[in-house]
């Protein structure tokens, strides 16, 4: 069963505006890397009978997935990369049951007619800004959406995807500056491209681990 906000015809701006700053808040080091890309998207997309809705808890597989997560520690920055639903279930669970925050590296302009489409990650992304939120704790890293990459484009649709750039990523000088001594990307299938080159030339100066999210307590 779930619960509805309505259709995304019902969300004036200012609505989306502060369902943004709910996913923003605790974000302070992080904000740098926070992008509202897909609450504008949202805000201007054409389809306005998109229903808002989310169920009223996390799929268990995500909260599975949320407790074989190791614990997390102050000096480590956790990239967490997977399909936009389980991504956004994924920030919203461990922000409910240990505080963490996540900047949202969503950086598409989605489309109802793209590769991209958004839907699910807009009604998530709105829907749950209106549960309440508990306390943050500590910025843990970084949310990304793996259809950015993955999402299947035939030529028929707007090829909308994207890649993570030096923009939506920090650099080595950066997490050092934020007192962060490892990375660790934890990643549905293969590790993506543009993340792979990254944890490359972060590799010269701080230790990085690719985990896979399905065995992430390993």
């Amino acid at each position: 069963m779930g619960t509805r906000a309505g259709t995304l015809a019902q969300w004036s701006e200012a609505r989306i505006v502060r369902a943004m700053r709910v996913w923003r808040r605790g974000c302070r080091a992080m904000l740098p890397w926070f992008r509202a890309t897909p609450f504008a998207a949202a805000n201007h997309y054409r389809d306005r009978t998109l229903r808002v809705t989310a169920a009223r808890s996390s799929p268990a597989e995500v909260s599975m997935l949320a407790a074989a997560l190791p614990p997390w520690q102050h000096t480590t920055f956790w990239v967490i990369d997977a399909h936009a639903r389980t991504a956004l279930w994924l920030a919203h669970e461990l922000r409910r049951t240990r505080g963490l925050t996540f900047a949202l590296a969503l950086n598409g302009w989605y489309d109802a007619d793209g590769a991209l489409d958004g839907r699910a990650s807009i009604a998530l992304l709105l829907a749950l800004a209106e549960r309440p939120a508990a306390h943050a704790r500590g910025e843990a890293g970084l949310v990304c959406e793996r259809e950015r990459i993955d999402a299947p484009s035939d030529g028929t649709r707007l090829d909308n995807r994207y890649q993570l750039s030096d923009e939506e990523l920090p650099s080595l000088d950066q997490l050092r500056a934020l007192g962060r001594k490892r990375v660790c990307v934890f990643t549905v299938d293969d590790t993506a491209s543009d993340l792979g080159a990254w944890a490359d030339e972060l590799r010269a100066g701080i230790a990085v681990e690719i985990v896979p999210l399905s065995a992430s307590a390993a």
